[in-house]
């Protein structure tokens, strides 16, 4: 099922799941959310009256030298209303408090099931693509599970470098032979 992000459509597979809040994946901890977090996160809750502001969240996926860290937010109504109204997209907003959001428990289990809304023609992970992701994009999404984070699709260059490798000519001894 595609579901439409500029219609605000969200299809019969959408109309009984209540949204619990989206996971910002990042290359390092942060000690704090980031201003661009609540931002994102006030717009989405404007955009959608379904999103609850004391049941929806940010998570923080940090993945750091052998392991991965979460940490899950949730913003403050005050949170809220700075992140609406903001437009400075700088690392450091002016008017940005640590008291626009609040540390929130996060509770993981096989028990309770959930599903992932993805791009449904591109990556998910920019990690590797530079400066390439923008808050303007237009997609769609579909209900999927996402591609794994070194997954091919996330780092096309990488690919192509590896092509321009294979069409060097070169004498290599076959070991097997």
């Amino acid at each position: 099922a595609v579901v439409s992000t500029q219609s605000g459509h969200y299809g019969r597979d959408l109309k009984e799941m209540e949204p619990l809040g989206w996971i910002h994946t990042q290359p390092n901890e942060l000690p704090q959310l980031a201003p661009q977090d609540v931002t994102m996160h006030a717009k989405i809750m404007s955009e959608n009256m379904s999103w609850d502001g004391e049941k929806t969240i940010i998570i923080t996926c940090s993945f750091t030298p052998g392991s991965c860290s979460l940490t899950a937010y949730k913003l403050t109504p005050t949170g809220y209303d700075w992140g609406r109204q903001n437009k400075d997209t700088s690392n450091n907003p002016h008017g940005y408090l640590p008291s626009h959001y609040e540390k929130v428990q996060m509770l993981l289990s096989d028990r309770f099931l959930g599903f992932f809304m993805v791009p449904a023609e591109s990556s998910w992970n920019y990690n590797f693509m530079g400066v390439r992701h923008s808050s303007s994009m237009k997609y769609d999404l579909e209900l999927a599970t996402p591609k794994e984070f070194y997954h091919e699709l996330h780092r096309p260059s990488h690919f192509l470098n590896f092509s321009s490798l294979e069409s060097v000519d070169a004498d290599y001894e076959d070991k097997f032979a």
